[in-house]
């Protein structure tokens, strides 16, 4: 049989960009290393795609070992829906026009079939509608007699009282109708897609906001390579689709822009740019955090686990809870290292806010960055806790202007810090840290704790950092 050319990763990556799918297939060396968060996405998606199984026991699993499989298994796929005594395939393997799909669940519904595929969102992006037309049109091209194809997520307002509830838990979306709407605009984005592989170079296609939607592209640093690092692109007071517009008619620099199109902030930003620095309104950050200057500051990391399928009673899907905590006190002249985790009996998870109450006597004001959880579940769960003051770096930030150059990545603390800080040393990804504690916490704790106090001693030198920064301006 004859090898594909399209997958369904590989279609929508094409949605998304030609010049994209082009690198993926011809020069793949050239890729970004992946995202540890992308992939702990992927390894999400397939638990839950297992887990929704078991509302349909007893079926084939046509999972191919190996690419070298493909075809072997597309094989046994068909010699099974020939078989009557067969009702259930997992990821049962087509292939129609070149184009391979590897269906979650195929249900025998007497003599039709329903197609149903997975996903582990609590809801349906207009990617995996397009992901659902894609297969559909390679069912429809195997002429499998379909009576429905439907996607399958994750139920929001399901909780978990007791034992799961699958019926519960999944809702389920019939998308038959407008996959079949959709069939000719579908054969000719294939059509597209593989006409760019036909290609003896990668299409010319220039870098925009499709380099970071809907998913970042990983061969960002690629294409943007030749990006001088002062480039407008690299101005976040002015709109994304206007930077480009600007950037492709030739205005590369700010100092291009007519008076009238600068602004006070894209000229500050300008300005650190050039550096290879940083802004920040100073008035309005030394007026957010007078919180600052209290005597005892406490600087808090929390890892969380937030498990797609819920896991703890009287949840739902994505409920966050403490795994891990790790707490740097200090006045300024002295640091306190406290740690915590509950990575070897989850239910204890809430004995967290004990911890943090312990040290609310020690501490005036806790300061996290990034974190939209803590202050809801202390809300929701802790009544000793509900009178400590948390602030959130980030928004302190955010709301002082706070810029740096760095657009074409994502601005998390390590890399803001690897960016501003000299000596620092990069933060492990918490995906990672996450992933250790999870799967083998005795054996890891002793390794991930120490990472994640690293980043609550991050937290507390980047505060430390700006501050001493706007003291030196004054």
């Amino acid at each position: 049989m004859a090898r594909h050319q399209l997958s369904k990763s590989t279609y929508i990556r094409s949605l998304q960009c030609q010049k994209s799918l082009y690198l993926h297939k011809k020069r793949p060396f050239l890729r970004d290393k992946m995202l540890a968060s992308q992939l702990a996405k992927f390894r999400r998606g397939t638990a839950v795609g297992k887990i929704a199984r078991d509302l349909f026991p007893g079926g084939i699993d046509m999972t191919p070992k190996s690419p070298s499989q493909y075809q072997i298994k597309r094989s046994e796929t068909l010699q099974a829906m020939a078989d009557p005594q067969v009702s259930v395939i997992y990821e049962a393997v087509f292939q129609y026009d070149e184009v391979l799909i590897m269906l979650d669940i195929l249900v025998r519904e007497a003599d039709q079939w329903r197609a149903i595929e997975v996903k582990s969102s609590r809801g349906l992006s207009e990617t995996y509608r397009e992901d659902a037309y894609l297969q559909y049109f390679v069912l429809k091209g195997n002429q499998v007699a379909l009576a429905d194809f439907e996607l399958m997520y994750i139920n929001e307002n399901y909780i978990l009282n007791g034992e799961l509830n699958l019926r519960e838990l999944f809702i389920s979306e019939s998308v038959m109708q407008e996959a079949e709407a959709h069939l000719t605009q579908t054969d000719s984005k294939i059509s597209l897609a593989k006409e760019t592989l036909e290609l003896n170079k990668s299409p010319e296609i220039k870098i925009g906001p499709q380099c970071r939607n809907p998913y970042p592209c990983d061969f960002l640093g690629h294409c943007w390579k030749n990006i001088p690092k002062n480039s407008l692109l690299y101005i976040a007071a002015i709109p994304a689709d206007k930077r480009f517009e600007l950037f492709h008619n030739g205005i590369h620099q700010v100092n291009q822009l007519s008076e009238n199109q600068i602004t006070p902030l894209i000229r500050e930003q300008d300005k650190a740019l050039q550096k290879q620095s940083f802004t920040i309104n100073n008035e309005k950050f030394l007026q957010l955090s007078a919180d600052f200057n209290k005597q005892k500051l406490a600087f808090i990391k929390v890892l969380y686990n937030q498990p797609a399928i819920p896991v703890l009673q009287h949840t739902k899907a994505y409920s966050p809870y403490f795994l891990a905590i790790s707490v740097v006190i200090t006045d300024g002249l002295q640091q306190e290292l406290h740690n915590w985790d509950c990575s070897e009996n989850h239910d204890e998870w809430q004995s967290g806010f004990d911890f943090l109450a312990s040290l609310s006597t020690k501490a005036d004001v806790f300061i996290s960055f990034k974190d939209s959880f803590l202050n809801p579940l202390i809300q929701s769960y802790s009544s000793g806790l509900k009178s400590v003051k948390i602030i959130d770096l980030w928004e302190f930030l955010k709301d002082s202007d706070f810029y740096v150059p760095l657009i074409n990545t994502e601005l998390q603390l390590d890399t803001i810090c690897s960016f501003l800080l000299d000596k620092f040393t990069p933060l492990k990804d918490e995906a990672w840290l996450l992933k250790d504690l999870l799967e083998d916490p005795s054996k890891s704790r002793e390794m991930v704790i120490p990472r994640l106090q690293a980043y609550a001693s991050s937290i507390m030198a980047l505060a430390n950092f700006i501050s001493d920064k706007i003291k030196t301006a004054d």
